[in-house]
């Protein structure tokens, strides 16, 4: 048996009305912000049958001051189609469904909330049907030859068939925890025992609902009412307590509270668990934790602004990029781009390629005309045999850091072919790579 709650439009009180379902079952559903709908079949021990049932809902909602209905039917659609349609309190026995929706016009099936096409109801107008009694009266097998599975689900919900379980929203997981000290601490020693302990409880709880860390936030509390916070984003999800532990010890390591702790609070950000499947003929790949704790090391030494992932940026300058936080994604690619690479060989052509020389080298170029003749640089001198130019390249003319360079191709005398380029503005020449 369920129990449906629907209050008016103008008495509308949603966190009321929830209250009060929770007073009579921990799983309710929400079919909407005014109504509401739970089970009552572990009630029958506790309270009696359904008519006291409903007598205690009506007096505690009496003593709250709240103005709804009630209906309380076998299934969940017939109780919300009861309580949303019918003022006041009122039951269904097993078996009287259909008799008790006949007298309801087919609209409040549509407003009830049906997986179907609402054009329906027009269908049903054009056949004459004007209540749940008239639709119900029709053959089943007739409906379903001409309407398919949306006309025999609205064939059954007009009569009090529709049996399903309850559409439950589960509860968010506060993965929060806080602990008070006895004592101030000052040193990363000890602090660090009770931030692993703590870090175990929430790891636990994630696992158990198999999730994964995504970010990190510890708060400390510290002596003359000073506050310190840090926040840690993992490129993947974590499980591991140990790992999580491992890269706040580096950060605190780098970033250490300016006072001793009072008490702490650590929330960790839900994340989906990441399942990788690797491949037969590929080499291991380290595990992401490891990893992860590999680059926090790497950014303690170099820098984090000097770690990580370049990205080339939106323009057309050379060697234009910037560093971002690690991204995993090309270690699960490899598959993908070793398959590429070996449909590049099957098909036997011919590239050029070049390496860059970063910084570029500094060179002293005599030109006849605009054309380039010798070229002097570290480890680089000759005569220009051939030549290819130029070509101008510029961007960033809407900014201070505009730049204007003209590039050439240049093969000298060595038997090396050369990029080289002049900047506009300073007239100075690079030799900015060599082509194999």
């Amino acid at each position: 048996m369920y129990a449906c709650l629907h209050t008016p439009a103008a008495n509308a009180s949603g966190e009321e009305l929830w209250q009060l379902a929770l007073e009579f079952s921990p799983a309710v559903e929400k079919t909407s912000h005014d109504t509401l709908v739970f089970s009552i079949a572990a009630l029958r021990k506790l309270i009696g049958s359904p008519h006291q049932i409903a007598s205690e809902i009506c007096r505690v909602g009496f003593e709250r001051n709240l103005k709804a209905n009630l209906a309380i039917a076998s299934n969940p659609d017939t109780a919300i189609l009861l309580a949303c349609n019918v003022v006041g309190v009122i039951l269904v026995t097993p078996g009287a469904e259909s008799f008790k929706l006949a007298p309801l016009p087919l609209t409040c099936l549509f407003r009830h909330d049906v997986p179907v096409n609402p054009d329906l109801l027009n269908v049903f107008n054009r056949w004459g049907l004007k209540t749940c009694e008239d639709l119900a009266a029709l053959p089943e097998q007739g409906i379903a030859e001409r309407l398919g599975q949306p006309g025999i689900y609205l064939h059954k919900l007009a009569r009090g068939k529709i049996n399903r379980p309850l559409h439950v929203s589960a509860t968010e997981t506060n993965y929060e925890k806080r602990m008070d000290l006895e004592h101030s601490i000052s040193l990363l020693e000890p602090l660090l025992f009770l931030l692993g302990r703590v870090l175990s409880e929430l790891c636990g709880c994630l696992r158990s609902q198999s999730r994964a860390a995504r970010a990190i936030e510890a708060r400390f509390e510290l002596e003359e009412s000073k506050q310190y916070r840090c926040e840690l984003e993992f490129p993947v999800p974590l499980i591991e307590s140990p790992a999580m532990l491992k890269l706040l010890q580096f950060h605190l390591e780098r970033h250490p509270p300016n006072a001793p702790i009072l008490a702490f609070t650590l929330r960790v950000e839900p994340a989906e668990s990441r399942c990788v499947q690797h491949g037969f003929f590929l080499p291991p790949t380290p595990p992401s934790d490891k990893l992860q704790i590999t680059l926090a090391r790497i950014e303690g030494m170099v820098g984090k602004e000097n770690a990580g992932t370049p990205v080339l940026l939106n323009t057309h300058r050379p060697d234009a990029f910037q560093m971002t936080p690690f991204n995993t994604s090309g270690i699960e690619n490899i598959q993908k781009t070793i398959s590429l690479e070996a449909q590049a060989k099957q098909q036997e052509m011919l590239r050029l390629a070049i390496r860059l020389f970063r910084p570029a080298l500094h060179a002293r170029v005599r030109v006849a005309g605009i054309t380039p003749k010798n070229v002097l640089a570290q480890g680089v001198k000759g005569k220009v045999i051939r030549s290819a130019g130029p070509w101008k390249t510029s961007g960033d003319w809407w900014t201070p850091k505009s730049w204007m360079n003209e590039e050439w191709d240049v093969a000298l005398d060595d038997g090396a072919l050369y990029r080289i380029y002049r900047e506009s503005e300073t007239h100075e020449w690079y030799i900015h790579g060599i082509y194999d």
